[in-house]
């Protein structure tokens, strides 16, 4: 392939990726070293109140923003550095919770919390997004020609559903005395909220996103699976079966 072939087909994807993500990027990066906020003045603004002998007149001092000619807040913008950094990150609370052994106020800090929940989101989905991708492509791959077609649909229903549709099926399912809902209370022998705590929140958010993202990575594993030896993929099948089935005997 010469070299302008190769440009040719590289080319619009830089470009996209370029405009739609360095750009974007780089202007948010940008801005998070500015801060933009109205024009403030302070007037002394007199208000009157009517009584039975006549008016009675307050004058106070107000600090009100700026209205331009448009009608419109006048607002400046102001270069601030690390100072927006510093506000998200909070620093000296933080120190203060690992001073004080304190989890629980270092969690409550707005970004940690965030970051925590995002790390501890992507380490737990993605590993069983892979795991159960890859089983369903086996599975797939496995099957009887005649039925192929039918698996293959089912598989990619989650993926197919609207996230939206999927959210809300997922809140129907767990909220008050859904299906899932009673039958765990059910198993349990005890009432349960699944909306109550933050943390079954979590789980079920990390159990939709296995759910809806797990059909994707089937895919992408059915499609390798289709360059792979079909004997190579029986046999370490085979060797995977009867090494889980000695480490359980």
């Amino acid at each position: 392939m010469n070299q302008k072939t190769f440009l040719a087909f590289i080319g619009p994807s830089v470009l996209m990726m370029v405009l739609f993500i360095a750009l974007p990027l780089a202007t948010v990066l940008k801005q998070s070293f500015y801060v933009t906020q109205p024009v403030y003045q302070t007037l002394e603004v007199e208000t009157c109140t009517p009584t039975f002998t006549g008016q009675v007149c307050l004058k106070e001092i107000k600090t009100i923003p700026t209205i331009g000619d448009n009608g419109k807040v006048i607002k400046q913008t102001s270069f601030v550095g690390f100072v927006n950094y510093q506000n998200v990150l909070e620093l000296p609370r933080v120190i203060k919770a690992f001073a004080n052994n304190s989890w629980r106020q270092f969690m409550v800090i707005d970004f940690w919390k965030a970051l925590r929940f995002t790390l501890s989101f992507t380490l737990v989905t993605l590993p069983l997004v892979l795991f159960f991708g890859l089983i369903i492509a086996l599975c797939i791959n496995n099957v009887a020609k005649s039925i192929r077609g039918p698996v293959i649909f089912v598989s990619l229903l989650p993926m197919i559903i609207t996230p939206v549709i999927g959210a809300l099926s997922i809140r129907w399912l767990f909220i008050g005395d859904g299906i899932l809902t009673s039958f765990l209370e059910w198993w349990l022998v005890r009432d349960i909220s699944m909306f109550a705590q933050a943390w079954t929140i979590e789980l079920m958010m990390m159990f939709y996103r296995v759910w809806h993202v797990a059909p994707f990575a089937a895919i992408v594993f059915y499609a390798g699976l289709q360059t792979v030896n079909q004997d190579t993929v029986e046999s370490a099948i085979i060797d995977g079966a009867s090494r889980w089935q000695n480490c359980v005997m």
